[in-house]
């Protein structure tokens, strides 16, 4: 009787497909990159990777928790007998020269790049601007994992040559939070710079997410000789700490959707099962990899092309590239595109 019972009592999970850590394959010898692995969805991304043998790097601001999470998920990898491991770099995604510099001296100690999350991200927060001028949502959000994915392309490219078909793959941890985008273009930095409230600020950076994988499709992975997929997700509503972001912005009226999304939503491990369907799978392959391609997926096994209309707005698609191209350009003196 027990076996027919639900393994969670979580309703957004219970009304979600799922796909579960153990239907991962084996990943010895596979490289992989958490943005934000400390903590919350990250943090069972890369748990659940590392379990299945891969060797996974983390990358997070906050030492302390950067390194506890390195610690903890190593005690349990060698607790579990798993060949694993999980290695944290402190990264302070705010300063863009620092993720330049960061993203450089990574690729040279790696030889190989089998799996990129973008998965850090500042919650719906209240608006702010960084050391480097930018609002700060779409610096750490956006910008930051414009410059690490297109310094790790290299890399990518290599490790697809000789990895299984197909295996070589991009997630981006997006959200149907996009939805509360404004009716923006990316169209310049003044724009980005303007004042908002955090819902508006944090869904147009998922929204440059869902858009960036599929830019990337067109302008950097078409016509490789081995395939890299690029594919953008939505965790779900998911019980983190990115939650408390609600009352920093919204006070009591944020405290209360904080406590309603926390009841009614997914863990961390389970909101983790999207990113880690789009980042593994054996159900997209050879066979059927070029449907997956750039596409949005609300959960695993789900259907695609379901993103807003203006998620699919070449001219939107196009302007957020020259966006961030345009701000490497200023900030780091060297055009990245």
């Amino acid at each position: 009787m027990s076996s027919l019972l639900p393994d969670t009592v979580n309703p957004a999970t219970l009304m979600s497909k799922r796909f579960r850590p153990e239907q991962i394959p084996d990943l010895t010898g596979r490289v992989v990159l958490v943005t934000g692995g400390s903590a919350g969805i990250g943090y069972w991304d890369a748990a659940a990777l590392a379990q299945r043998n891969a060797t996974v790097h983390i990358v997070s601001a906050n030492p302390d928790h950067g390194k506890d999470a390195e610690d903890d998920i190593n005690a349990a990898l060698k607790k579990s007998g798993s060949k694993g491991s999980v290695k944290w770099h402190q990264l302070d995604m705010m300063h863009l020269k620092k993720v330049d510099e960061w993203s450089k001296n990574f690729v040279k100690q790696i030889d190989r790049l089998d799996i990129l999350i973008a998965n850090a991200g500042i919650g719906q927060a209240p608006f702010g601007i960084t050391d480097d001028g930018l609002e700060r949502h779409f610096e750490v959000n956006n910008l930051a994992h414009y410059v690490i994915v297109l310094r790790l392309l290299d890399v990518l490219k290599k490790t697809a040559e000789s990895a299984p078909p197909t295996s070589v793959r991009i997630v981006m941890q997006s959200s149907e939070m996009h939805r509360f985008a404004p009716n923006e273009k990316f169209s310049s930095k003044e724009e980005i710079n303007q004042e908002a409230d955090g819902v508006k600020l944090y869904g147009r950076t998922k929204l440059g997410l869902i858009v960036f994988s599929s830019e990337l499709v067109r302008r950097k992975l078409s016509g490789l000789s081995q395939p890299i997929l690029s594919i953008s997700v939505h965790p779900g509503m998911v019980n983190t700490e990115v939650q408390k972001a609600w009352g920093e912005s919204y006070g009591i009226v944020g405290d209360v959707i904080d406590r309603l999304s926390r009841f009614a939503g997914k863990s961390a491990e389970e909101g983790a099962e999207a990113s880690l369907w789009a980042a593994t799978s054996t159900d997209i392959n050879a066979n059927n990899w070029k449907e997956y391609q750039g596409k949005y997926y609300t959960e695993p096994y789900g259907k695609p092309d379901s993103e807003t209309d203006q998620a699919k707005d070449q001219v939107v698609a196009s302007n957020y590239w020259k966006l961030c191209a345009d701000l490497t350009q200023e900030l780091l003196g060297e055009r990245l595109e």
